[in-house]
């Protein structure tokens, strides 16, 4: 899935207060990630198509972890950063790096990190980050239980298990995503089951049927319904940022936005944390596509979803168990109410399905299939999104990282075949960050959006 145009990092920004010491950072970095994950000291090796980790015989830590000197200000992180977007990792040693960088008007120090996602999903990278963090009263390792996993990820991880299987003998990608539903149904019930049958036969017809006549909690029409929109969804819809990306990549945040005052938003608007950010996020988007004349009804977005349920504690080996699910979200919603209602209804279809296993199917089939195939096929599938949307919720403490309390936190997704935004959600502290990628040629002003998110939050 790693294009020169859309490299798959998943990145992140740390910032402190008070300045951060090489050597710190290095004990423990040796201490609790070296040590305790083999992977952050294999590098990717390829024979015969298939793909390994084995062990760097030359690994040097000096050789992931750097200080940078930069002179400026957050202008000019913002600057650097987008620049590193286009660098890819060293194939010939383990695929991530840690840069500690000084300088920056506002700022002791800011590391930032760049992991490949071939060593973990995002929501494991998160995890991971903070089990090398303690509370500020240095009593313990904080907890790594951050972010959420879908509320059956009991079923979904036995779904996956399916989904494996029922890829793994398709023949082709439309028999391939019909096959899982219909596995998984025999686990749930016989009459979903029948309704996937149906789907089978005429999928174009019951869409919009099924969801006329249905409650948003029906899990087995749900599901029907979403199978029916991946299987025959069109490309992401034509607006002012389609195209295809280049390599040049640029960056903007959101910082500032109070966790508590979301909540009160969402109580008043009978909503979710998450449903009124994504309406934040919506009404933002409304303004700047309208700004460039190019306002469309909906814009699809990926939006990860954790497989398993989070352990206590992190294993030795991370892996990769995440879904994407499809989230369609309106624009050009008139008010605060209405945008938060919509984005709940939305998600709460996406919730009573099992639309996570099926699309897990479907990256399982990229991931078995020929380079070439494969390439075709995460064009097809990344391409009916504008891009990777996740919001995940971090530390509801401040903590310390090699001694030195963490000030915030934030991360962009990765993009994927030719999306040209992403926009992750994070919060830690009481207070949530937004970082916004775009591709210079496409989305050239991340800088408005942001600026737009926080215009919107303020009005709410």
């Amino acid at each position: 899935m790693d294009r020169p145009n859309n490299l798959m990092h998943v990145r992140s920004l740390m910032w402190f207060d008070e300045p951060v010491g090489i050597d710190a950072v290095r004990r423990v970095l040796e201490e609790r990630l070296i040590a305790r994950h083999p992977v952050f000291r294999r590098r990717a090796v390829e024979h015969d198509g298939e793909w390994y980790w084995e062990d760097d015989p030359d690994f040097d830590l000096g050789n992931h972890v750097r200080v940078v000197g930069l002179e400026g200000d957050e202008e000019d992180l913002r600057t650097w950063i987008g620049e590193q977007f286009a660098v890819q990792l060293d194939r010939e040693r383990p695929l991530w790096t840690i840069d500690l960088v000084t300088g920056i008007d506002g700022y002791a120090t800011v590391m930032f990190t760049r992991f490949h996602h071939a060593l973990a999903d995002g929501i494991r990278l998160v995890q991971l980050m903070f089990s090398l963090c303690d509370p500020v009263d240095g009593s313990a390792v904080v907890p790594v239980s951050v972010g959420r996993a879908h509320h059956s990820a009991g079923l979904l991880a036995t779904g996956a298990a399916l989904a494996r299987r029922s890829a793994g003998d398709a023949g082709d990608l439309l028999l391939g995503a019909l096959k899982v539903p219909l596995r998984v149904a025999a686990t749930l019930s016989p009459r979903l089951v029948r309704e996937g049958l149906g789907l089978a036969l005429h999928p174009l017809r019951v869409i919009d049927a099924v969801e006329g006549i249905t409650s948003r909690e029906n899990q087995s029409v749900n599901t029907i319904a979403e199978v029916s929109r991946i299987l025959t969804a069109p490309p992401s819809t034509h607006t002012a940022w389609s195209g295809t990306p280049g390599v040049e990549k640029v960056v903007s945040w959101v910082r500032g936005i109070d966790l508590a005052r979301v909540r009160e938003i969402g109580r008043a608007t009978d909503g979710t944390v998450n449903d009124v950010l994504l309406a934040v996020v919506s009404l933002a988007l409304t303004r700047y596509l309208d700004e460039k004349d190019a306002l469309v009804d909906e814009i699809a977005w990926l939006v990860p979803v954790s497989l398993v349920p989070f352990d206590a504690d992190l294993p030795e080996d991370l892996g990769n168990h995440f879904s994407l699910v499809f989230l369609p979200m309106p624009l050009g919603l008139g008010s605060t109410g209405e945008a938060v209602s919509a984005m709940k209804e939305r998600m709460l279809r996406i919730k009573h399905s099992v639309e996570p296993v099926i699309t897990f199917g479907v990256q399982w089939m990229i991931a078995e299939s020929p380079r070439a195939l494969a390439v075709r096929l995460t064009d097809l599938f990344a391409n009916k999104g504008v891009g990777v949307l996740t919001n995940v919720p971090g530390p509801r403490e401040q903590v310390t990282f090699a001694g030195v309390p963490v000030a915030g936190t934030l991360g962009w997704v990765p993009m994927s075949g030719h999306q040209p935004l992403g926009i992750s959600i994070f919060s830690y502290g009481g207070e949530v960050t937004i970082g916004v990628a775009g591709d210079a040629g496409l989305v050239p002003d991340p800088d408005r959006i942001a600026e737009l998110i926080e215009q919107e939050y303020a009005a709410m």
